[in-house]
């Protein structure tokens, strides 16, 4: 009876050791960080915590980042953006690591679709995109009490950073019951914004918020956001020029409804025009 209690739990100890020999091979100088679907999100970690001559950052979404890939603007000019799935929250987290690296900034571009506001942390995305990078020991000083309610309606999210889970693309197939009213700024987005406008304010930088070229499809439902939402909140200064600065294109010119087909020739514009 001994020996096969012992073959059992060598058996059983075998098969943990190979369960688990690809997560922990990639977990060895975060290998995972280069593989796992939401990469950009890593490396913008990373960049936000090195200290660079930029006093120019660019935070924004997927859009922002075809725009401006974290992967070749270093210099005069320091991107940072990635994906609309990290929210506001973890935008806010990247602007602040990149202070406290000891950088001096004069100006922060947020580059965003108006419908990347709408993120509350109730997507699909949120388990992947942003508790795996961000939801650990360093960062959690910077939730808000909303960001763990948020978070604690997601199935699993206590487990998000088993090996396992961590180094995959695994995720619960979360629905979010939230019925919400907002039109365009999430709470989590308000909470954030204003967050990022007090670090403005406390390190004497200018934030400036762009839209990124939008199809025509939502040119309509752009026009019925409710602009209450951003006067109330005392964020008019911030919007002033937003919504007349939407570059509005056929719907041709995007692979999906959202994201350019030929991103670089907006990329000059914006430069052109808007990030100096």
């Amino acid at each position: 009876m001994k020996k096969i209690i012992l073959k059992s739990l060598l058996f059983s100890s075998f098969l943990v050791v190979l369960f688990y020999a690809k997560p922990i091979y990639l977990l060895l100088n975060d290998r995972y960080k280069s593989v796992v679907a939401g990469k950009e999100i890593y490396f913008s970690i990373f960049k936000s915590k090195q200290k660079k001559k930029a006093k120019k950052i660019i935070l924004g979404d997927s859009v922002a980042y075809q725009l401006f890939p974290n992967t070749s603007n270093n210099d005069t000019i320091n991107s940072l953006a990635c994906n609309q799935a990290i929210s506001l929250a973890g935008q806010y987290i990247l602007l602040n690591n990149y202070i406290n690296a000891g950088n001096k900034l004069d100006t922060v571009y947020l580059i965003f679709n108006p419908f990347s506001f709408k993120n509350n942390l109730d997507q699909k995305y949120t388990y992947h995109y942003f508790l795996k990078p961000f939801f650990i020991a360093e960062y959690k000083p910077l939730f808000t009490e909303l960001v763990f309610n948020q978070v604690n309606k997601i199935p699993y999210s206590f487990i998000c950073r088993e090996p396992y889970i961590l180094t995959s693309n695994w995720a619960p197939n979360f629905i979010t019951l939230d019925k919400n009213k907002f039109t365009m700024l999430s709470q989590i987005s308000l909470e954030y914004l204003q967050k990022i406008k007090q670090l403005s304010i406390k390190n004497n930088f200018q934030l400036i918020i762009l839209p990124v070229p939008i199809s025509l499809r939502y040119k309509a439902i752009i026009k019925n956001i409710n602009m209450n939402e951003i006067i109330n909140n005392n964020l008019a200064s911030e919007f002033k020029n937003f919504f007349s600065q939407i570059i509005y294109l056929e719907d041709t010119l995007f692979e999906d409804g959202t994201h350019l087909k030929q991103p670089l020739f907006y990329t000059n514009y914006f430069k052109n025009n808007f990030v100096k």
